[in-house]
């Protein structure tokens, strides 16, 4: 499983498709948590995690199809990948 971390809002979905497996998790953070609301995008993985300090602040409420997780989960994470990718458009 990859773990790929997006920060930045924009995003050409059929690009980062790409690079996508199915069992691959997506992290969001910074800005990025604004696309867990966006319920135009078809997800092409099966988890997809915000980082809880990033939702809080920016006062969202995420889709239950969005896994909040705090940091002790996302070190969690990182250390179960296999590969860490940071998607930069």
């Amino acid at each position: 499983m990859k773990l790929i971390t997006l920060i930045h809002p924009k995003l050409s979905m059929d690009e980062f498709a790409l690079i996508c497996q199915p069992d691959d998790g997506i992290l969001l953070r910074q800005d990025a948590v604004w696309l867990s609301i966006r319920q135009d995008l078809c997800w092409p993985v099966q988890h997809v995690y915000a980082l809880q300090s990033d939702v809080l602040l920016r006062k969202l409420k995420v889709p239950q199809s969005v896994t909040v997780i705090d940091d002790e989960a996302w070190v969690t994470l990182t250390i179960n990948a296999d590969q860490v990718l940071l998607w930069q458009n």
